[in-house]
């Protein structure tokens, strides 16, 4: 079970919600980012990312995005709510699947009891850094992705609402339609609150290393303040976008191996035979359960686990335990901001222009994890390298907006 509360946040005025919010860091270039910052002055993105405030360093850099964050506020662009509520969130794709889920504020304390597990690992580095600027800047700028098993109660609200007019529908550039309704009925936030205490699996699979940022700002405000601690203080929750498994996709994540490990593909080949059988292949398949594909610019191969690896072990936790010590010299260390990574909504095109480009050595092709494959690497205490997981839908930035 997990304790889902009603959540107080900051978002844009309807007159602005559809040019604030933008999408994530990792779905937009620096070209796109700088060319909206040109267009719109009133994007989110000018809170992070204007030209004064990329030459800056430390602390002096997160005081200038709070104070562009403040303006914002005085300007009537955002907004913080007076009592807090639940928000209904849609998102519906070029193809017309529709993600529906709620948004509402999580007790880390239900993360420290296990209710709630996380499945990624971290980069530390990108964590410490995360933490101070959300220290300093005083805000997160959209929830933390929680998947849940299906519960018929959370339908059934989600349903009631689909029927009223949204608080917010908007059309972004690539497409996509957004829909929020606000939930403030007092029955409808204790169904809600009450529905989530009678689930058992909630999952963390998405928003890793902000979702650490705001675990150490917990446990530091809370060494700090043990004797006035009251539990209600924003920094004790965590902003979440709670939805079913049945509302979510995975897709596989493609990875490109930085030139800096730079054997050949024959030397490659060598080492991974001892645990490995290999296969040539001709054409991109998604693989099979235990399988890894490896591509490289003078061919492509199929990797199947020998009798001594565990496949039932998540794929991506074989390719970081067998396949990258080997071929990376034994590096106890290996740097994933490194890496060139393709998210399984691209093609396999990715990886190859990655190679041609000179961008990366080797390319590897990952079966993403289901939830029974989740289920067992928590059981097992296992968690999966950094960006296994691509996970749709992908939340904009700036919509929820959740103040420490």
């Amino acid at each position: 079970m997990a304790q889902v509360f009603p959540i107080i946040i900051t978002h844009p005025l309807r007159n602005k919600v559809c040019i604030f919010p933008t999408e994530d860091d990792c779905e937009l270039t620096s070209s796109d980012i700088n060319s909206i910052i040109r267009r719109n002055p009133y994007s989110f993105n000018n809170i992070f990312y204007k030209p004064y405030i990329k030459r800056l360093e430390g602390i002096k850099k997160y005081k200038a995005i709070r104070r562009q964050y403040q303006k914002f506020k005085r300007n009537n662009i955002i907004k913080t709510d007076e009592n807090p509520g639940f928000y209904i969130y849609n998102i519906i794709d070029n193809e017309k699947n529709e993600f529906f889920g709620i948004v509402g504020q999580i007790p880390h304390s239900d993360f420290e009891s296990g209710h709630i597990h996380k499945i990624e690992k971290s980069l530390p580095e990108t964590v410490a850094e995360k933490t101070k600027l959300v220290s300093h800047t005083g805000f997160v700028s959209k929830p933390i992705t929680v998947v849940h098993e299906n519960i018929d109660e959370i339908d059934d609200i989600i349903s009631k609402y689909k029927s009223k007019i949204p608080l917010y529908e908007f059309t972004r550039n690539n497409g996509y339609i957004h829909e929020v309704w606000q939930v403030l009925d007092p029955d409808d936030i204790n169904l809600i609150k009450e529905a989530y205490e009678h689930a058992e699996k909630f999952y963390i699979i998405d928003d890793n290393n902000n979702f650490e940022a705001l675990h150490n700002i917990y446990k530091e405000n809370h060494q700090k303040a043990q004797r006035i601690f009251s539990g209600q203080e924003a920094f004790n929750f965590f902003p979440a976008y709670l939805i079913s498994q049945s509302q979510v996709k995975i897709h596989e994540y493609k990875k490109g191996l930085p030139v800096e490990y730079s054997k050949s593909t024959v030397e490659v080949i060598s080492f991974l035979d001892k645990n490995f059988n290999i296969e040539p292949v001709d054409d991109y398949e998604l693989p099979q359960k235990g399988e890894i594909l490896l591509y490289a610019l003078d061919g492509k191969f199929r990797l199947l686990p020998k009798k001594h690896i565990d496949t039932t072990l998540p794929d991506s936790f074989i390719f970081e335990e067998y396949i990258l010590p080997d071929i990376t010299d034994n590096q106890v260390f290996i740097n994933y901001d490194e890496f060139k990574f393709c998210d399984g909504k691209r093609s396999t095109k990715c990886v190859e222009n990655q190679l041609n480009k000179g961008n990366c050595k080797f390319g590897f092709i990952i079966r993403p994890m289901d939830f029974e494959e989740i289920e067992n690497a928590i059981q097992q205490n296992i968690k999966v390298p950094y960006k296994s997981l691509y996970l749709e839908p992908r939340l904009l930035k700036g919509l929820f907006i959740y103040e420490i």
